[in-house]
């Protein structure tokens, strides 16, 4: 809260990157580990931010599960959550998150 970072000394840390050539992306898309598929968003407010992570997550949806814009809107004000990434530097962040095994 006041701004002051806390870093984490890591012993080991691996990652794995995989290009995908087949889902085009305009901002930041993560898959982790459980399934869960993440979208983001930054802006000057969580009203912004939210947006921005809610329309990535629509397109990714329609992308993923071939289903129309309004289908994905309302899937996901079922299934999806939001989840505030950072409120640091006048900026900030909110993640959607898309639980693993929610669409069938």
């Amino acid at each position: 809260m006041s701004g002051t970072a806390i870093e984490c000394a890591m012993a080991r840390v691996e990652l794995a990157f995989d290009i995908r050539r087949d889902l085009p992306v305009t901002g930041p898309v993560a898959r982790g580990a459980d399934g869960a598929w993440l979208t983001m968003g930054l802006g000057d407010t969580l009203d912004g931010a939210a947006q921005e992570a809610l329309a990535a997550m629509f397109t990714l949806l329609e992308r993923q599960f071939g289903v129309s814009r309004a289908e994905a809107v309302a899937l996901a004000s079922v299934v999806v959550d939001l989840r505030v990434t950072q409120l640091v530097n006048q900026v900030v962040g909110v993640h959607a998150v898309l639980p693993p095994d929610a669409v069938r």
